[in-house]
């Protein structure tokens, strides 16, 4: 998905968009990038104010289409601010939360991680940079859900994520034990889907939609 900082209505209309294209696929869930509905720039939290909006607006989505969505937003919480990814449910409540570990100053960070249980096993989330934290393996591998998805915006020097990129998502969700979906906010974007051995199953660049059996 397309993100523009600071842009709320276009990227409404580009989630709208993408959710309508995926819908083609008939599919059970769908997942959308880190903060993908404001985009994030240092340290603008302005993001906050939207939240609940936000949430009201993916969960009449989630429950018109049936289906179950998870997306990263900013989450305004007393005087902090979290990184924060959900799971909305077929019915459009709010299943799971979680709030990301690795993050630095300014952002106050999770300290759990939760799983929630759908009719095709236990979902976890975690966010980006989560995806190479120590805590964040000893919590995934104590909760042991069976799938785990991957918020991300990912924007190395270099460009797209290159193979060294992938193996290195790959042997950390070897070491997760979980089958992993992951999608990156565009640009530059890709998505990944890995086998709990860390075995990539399927894979899109750029703005490419990913298509993947849970």
């Amino acid at each position: 998905m397309h993100v523009e900082t600071g842009n709320f209505e276009a990227n409404w209309k580009e989630f709208e968009r993408r959710f309508n294209e995926a819908l083609n696929h008939d599919p059970d869930f769908l997942l959308f990038p880190e903060y993908c509905l404001t985009g994030f720039e240092e340290w603008d939290f302005s993001g906050t104010k939207l939240y609940d909006e936000i949430v009201g607006r993916v969960a009449q989505l989630a429950r018109e289409a049936g289906v179950y969505i998870v997306f990263g937003l900013l989450e305004p919480y007393k005087n902090c601010v979290y990184n924060t990814a959900l799971l909305i449910g077929r019915d459009g409540e709010v299943l799971l939360k979680h709030r990301k570990f690795q993050e630095p100053m300014k952002f106050c960070t999770g300290n759990t991680v939760r799983t929630a249980r759908t009719e095709f096993g236990k979902a976890a989330i975690i966010i980006c940079g989560d995806l190479y934290n120590k805590h964040i393996v000893k919590w995934v591998r104590r909760k042991r859900p069976d799938f785990l998805f991957v918020p991300m915006e990912y924007s190395p020097d270099y460009g797209e994520p290159n193979e060294e990129d992938v193996a290195a998502m790959a042997e950390r969700v070897r070491l997760l034990g979980a089958r992993a979906f992951i999608a990156n906010s565009h640009p530059p974007g890709g998505a990944w889907a890995f086998d709990p051995a860390g075995g990539l199953i399927a894979s899109s660049r750029g703005d490419e939609l990913l298509v993947a059996e849970v």
